[in-house]
């Protein structure tokens, strides 16, 4: 059994993980075992319309222990496999046991295949992954639409995933805390952003692109009392095109999509 490294090594050894990413534009097919022994493969899942994230991880590193219940949280949110995106681990250099021993630490429960039994170590080498972890988002056109979230917090990999079309499914559009609307939208000058909240909460609200980076803090974060608020956003300095408005608050994030067009 491998045992696992100490919490506190993990910062001395991210610099190597930094340039961990597949060079690959579309995913190549691939079928592993995991270790419940379920044959998982790639392509009928994208036929189906599944889109599929993958973490490629080794048990004995310590940025994977660090974020593998980022990736568990994610796949929570997106409905533990059973809405339209598939969460799975992909293992390199790893035993059954191995994994399995590593899942139990960090309860994970999302489908996990060792590199040794399982042939992780042949996905690992299809995408032509040098180092790990590695989070990568496949749209079911197999294309790869993120080839590599960093960090891999819950909250990246759901931006990520929503880029690529993904439905949250963890709660019930009827039992969100929170609402947020933008209106008008298409934006062509100005439209404001309305939110209500149910509590107070720290609230912040961020105006992203595409690949889901930054480029304005429309909201930097505060603490707003329960009831409707209300924003604006001027569109003046943005070039035409779909960006996403980040709303997020203590115990949610919404991303809402607006499409700039400007005369």
């Amino acid at each position: 059994m491998k045992r696992l490294l100490p919490i506190l090594f993990l910062f001395s050894v991210f610099a190597q993980y930094a340039q961990a990413q597949t060079p690959l534009t579309v995913a190549p097919n691939f079928n592993v075992k995991t270790v419940d022994g379920t044959v998982v493969e790639l392509y009928p899942l994208l036929d189906q319309g599944k889109i599929v994230v993958l973490d490629f991880f080794s048990v004995s590193c310590g940025p994977c222990q660090l974020y593998a219940p980022h990736f568990q949280g994610a796949f929570e949110a997106f409905g533990r496999n059973l809405g339209d995106v598939f969460f799975m681990g992909i293992n390199y250099n790893g035993t059954n046991p191995d994994v399995i021993f590593f899942d139990s630490v960090f309860n994970l429960t999302f489908p996990t295949a060792s590199g040794l039994d399982g042939g992780g170590n042949a996905a690992f080498h299809l995408f032509q992954l040098s180092a790990y972890p590695t989070v990568i988002v496949i749209k079911p056109d197999k294309s790869i639409s993120n080839p590599y979230i960093w960090p891999p917090t819950t909250d990246n990999i759901i931006d990520a995933v929503i880029l690529a079309g993904g439905a949250m499914v963890g709660l019930d559009p009827r039992q969100k805390d929170d609402e947020l609307s933008i209106f008008p939208n298409p934006v062509n000058g100005q439209s404001a952003i309305r939110f209500s909240l149910k509590q107070a909460s720290a609230v912040s609200i961020d105006l992203l692109d595409t690949g889901g980076r930054k480029i304005d803090q429309l909201l930097p974060t505060k603490r707003l009392e329960a009831g409707n608020h209300s924003l604006n956003i001027s569109s003046s300095a943005l070039p035409n095109g779909i960006f996403f408005v980040a709303f997020t608050t203590e115990k949610e994030r919404i991303l809402k999509k607006i499409f700039v067009v400007n005369n």
